[in-house]
C-alpha cells in the first residue's frame, strides 16, 4: 500500500468540512474508508493529513519501550541499511541478554561497568557493543520513542591502534604463493592504491578509466570517505590482463560472480607464507609506504580519503624527517657568541 497524498486524497463536504479519503483493498471494510480533518480551511486540512500520513509510517513504541525492544527496531530500520549487519547482529547477541528487559532509565555508568566485567572479550569488542548500544538509544530518541537518550560513560579505554604493515618483500611472497588470481589482483590493487576492501570487492569496470589511467573508487559508506586515485604502471598492467579474463562487471570476481568477502582466502594465503596480518593491514602498507617515501601527508590523505590530521596522527612516525627541525630545535649546547 503506498502511504502519499495520491492515496489519502482530501475530499470536501458539503458543510465545508474537509476530509482523508482513501481505499484500501486489504481492509474488511466494503468502500472508501474516510477520517475528518475537522476543519474547513484547506491549509489546516493539509497539515492535518501530512501528520496522518506520517504517524501512520512511524512505528508505534510501546507504552515503556524495553531495550529489547529498542534493538530490534534499530536493526529492523536502521541496521539492515548498512553493511555491517552480520557484526551488529554478533554484538546484540551480549546486548539481549543483560540489558533485554531493561528500561533505557535503568542504563547507568554502574551498569555499564557490571557489563563489561561481565564480557570475556576484548576492549575493543566491548566498546563496538555498547556503540550498537548508544546507536539504537540515538534512534529511539530521534523517533520519539523515549524523551531522551541516556548517556553513559565507556567504561574501557580504547585499545591502540595495530601498526601492521607489510614489507615489499611481505607483499611480493603473497602475490606469489596466491592461489587464485582474484586474490593475487586484490592484494595488487589494494597495496597501489591504499582501498579499503569493501571499495575493492565493489569495484565495477566502468569506473576504470584506462585511458586516464584512473580508478574511481565509488561513493563510500557512512563517514569512510573514497578517491579516485591513478594507476601506477603494475597495476595498470594486471588490470589489462583481468579485462581480457573478466567475466562480469566487477574488477574482483571469482568464476564470474563478485566476491563478498576476501578475509578467509586471504587469511589461509597469510598463514601459508608465515605472515601474520588481514586485508585492511594492505591499506595500512600503503600508507607507511608513501609516508616512508617522502610523500607530503596531505598528498597521502587524499589517496586514503582519511584527514591530514588523522594521517599524520597515524602514520607520521614513519616519514624519514617527522619532527626533525623541531627537535634541532632542542640542542643543549650554548649557541656561539657573535
Amino acid at each position: 500500500m503506498s502511504i502519499n497524498n495520491d492515496f489519502y486524497k482530501l475530499d470536501q463536504r458539503s458543510n465545508g468540512v474537509w476530509y482523508i479519503r482513501w481505499y484500501d483493498p486489504t481492509s474488511n471494510i466494503a468502500g472508501s474508508q474516510r477520517i475528518s480533518t475537522r476543519t474547513t480551511d484547506r491549509r489546516e486540512a493539509e497539515r492535518f493529513r501530512a501528520q496522518y500520513i506520517a504517524g501512520i509510517k512511524s512505528v508505534a513504541p510501546q507504552t515503556s519501550p524495553t531495550i529489547n525492544w529498542i534493538l530490534e527496531r534499530y536493526r529492523e530500520e536502521r541496521a539492515v541499511k548498512t553493511r555491517s549487519l552480520y557484526t551488529i547482529d554478533n554484538h546484540m547477541k551480549s546486548l539481549r541478554p543483560f540489558f533485554g528487559d531493561l528500561l533505557p532509565e535503568h542504563i547507568s555508568n554502574h551498569l555499564i561497568a557490571e557489563y563489561a566485567q561481565s564480557r570475556t572479550v576484548s576492549a575493543g569488542t566491548i566498546l563496538r557493543a555498547l556503540g550498537v548500544l548508544k546507536a539504537a538509544l540515538h534512534y529511539a530518541e530521534g523517533n520519539r520513542w523515549i524523551p531522551i537518550q541516556p548517556q553513559f560513560i565507556m567504561p574501557v579505554k580504547a585499545p591502540p591502534p595495530k601498526d601492521i604493515w607489510l614489507t615489499r618483500e611481505d607483499v611480493a611472497l603473497l602475490i606469489k604463493r596466491a592461489k587464485s588470481h582474484h586474490i593475487s589482483l586484490f592484494i595488487k590493487l589494494a597495496v597501489s592504491t591504499a582501498a579499503r576492501s569493501g571499495a575493492l570487492l565493489e569495484l565495477t569496470w566502468d569506473r576504470v578509466d584506462f585511458e586516464k589511467r584512473l580508478i574511481d573508487l565509488g561513493q563510500g559508506h557512512g563517514n569512510k570517505r573514497r578517491s579516485v586515485v591513478p594507476m601506477n604502471d603494475q597495476v595498470y598492467e594486471a588490470l589489462l590482463e583481468a579485462q581480457d579474463l573478466r567475466q562480469s562487471d566487477f574488477v574482483i570476481e571469482y568464476m564470474g560472480k563478485p566476491v563478498q568477502s576476501i578475509k578467509r582466502a586471504f587469511a589461509r594465503l597469510c598463514q601459508d607464507c608465515g605472515i601474520k596480518a588481514s586485508p585492511h593491514a594492505l591499506r595500512h602498507t600503503a600508507a607507511t609506504w608513501m609516508v616512508m617515501a617522502g610523500v607530503p601527508l596531505s598528498e597521502v590523505s587524499r589517496v586514503l580519503g582519511d584527514s591530514e590530521k588523522t594521517v599524520e596522527n597515524v602514520y607520521g612516525k614513519h616519514a624519514p624527517d617527522y619532527l626533525r627541525r623541531a627537535v634541532s630545535a632542542l640542542n643543549f649546547n650554548p649557541m656561539p657568541m657573535p
